[in-house]
């Protein structure tokens, strides 16, 4: 496993000093955890103290943890896009449940039981991640009831993901699925004059295999609907840029959109492609 880890090793020391001086690089990771959900409204001197008990970790892209961290550290997302992944021990086959992005803290579960949470962090990027010992965190939500309160609106957006995930992998077909995925990650800032276009955020850059675990498929059945969509105009991909050209024509494909890109729909049927 391609996994850099800095703890109680002969980095420990400089990477201790790494976030304990003035540098700009401490200065870095002490503003990413000021403004991670998690640690919102908590006073700057707070943070300088919890920033000594982070260690940093270097994962590669594509590198897995294991199941067992999960008890032992918590996890804040310093750079990079981290998958949160579920797999089955016979067959292999892989879901994401959560996509996780810097100031996106893991695992809250066990965080919040005590217990092993049976889930697989995978690097979707190479990965900076800052890791506290669990016990340090838990005894961090006593001192620091503003943690509390910061819990509950982070696990409700967490659930709603979940719940989206859940509904569209009984629900909805794969076609459908791939769309949802794309129009939910659009970039409204993007959105071209024309009205009718935009660009992807946080999926950008990730391959068909990655955006087959987040739909609950396959990666030759993404390729074969983005081939289409691409075909008819509706798409455009390269180097891993996922453009959206025509909203409307997506949208199609979904019965709810995100109210940032919502528009009235034009006249005229819906696709009847195969619904694989």
């Amino acid at each position: 496993m391609n996994i850099y880890v800095v703890w109680q090793s002969d980095e420990d020391a400089k990477v201790t000093k790494l976030l304990n001086d003035k540098s700009p690089l401490s200065s870095r990771y002490r503003e990413i955890i000021s403004n991670s959900p998690f640690f919102s409204g908590l006073k700057e001197n707070v943070i300088k103290e919890m920033l000594l008990a982070f260690r940093l970790e270097k994962w590669k892209k594509g590198t897995c943890n294991l199941v067992e961290e999960s008890t032992r550290r918590f996890h804040v997302v310093a750079s990079g896009r981290l998958e949160i992944t579920r797999s089955h021990p016979e067959t292999g086959r892989t879901v994401t449940l959560w996509l996780l992005e810097p100031g996106d803290v893991f695992d809250i579960v066990s965080l919040l039981d005590g217990r092993p949470h049976n889930v697989i962090p995978l690097a979707a990027d190479d990965v900076e991640v800052l890791c506290a010992p669990m016990d340090t965190a838990r005894r961090w939500l006593s001192e620091y009831p503003e943690l509390c309160m910061n819990i509950l609106p982070y696990l409700g957006q967490k659930f709603r993901n979940i719940e989206n995930l859940a509904t569209d992998l009984a629900i909805h077909d794969t076609m459908t699925r791939i769309a949802s995925l794309i129009l939910r990650h659009a970039a409204p800032t993007k959105v071209k004059a024309s009205g009718n276009s935009a660009c992807t955020t946080s999926i950008h850059g990730m391959s068909h295999e990655a955006l087959a675990r987040m739909v609950g498929t396959v990666r030759v059945v993404v390729n074969r609907h983005l081939r289409q969509w691409k075909t008819k105009g509706i798409i455009d991909y390269k180097r891993g840029s996922l453009i959206i050209k025509d909203l409307e024509a997506l949208a199609r494909w979904c019965k709810t959109l995100p109210e940032s890109i919502r528009r009235p729909r034009s006249g005229g049927s819906s696709d009847k492609d195969d619904h694989s």
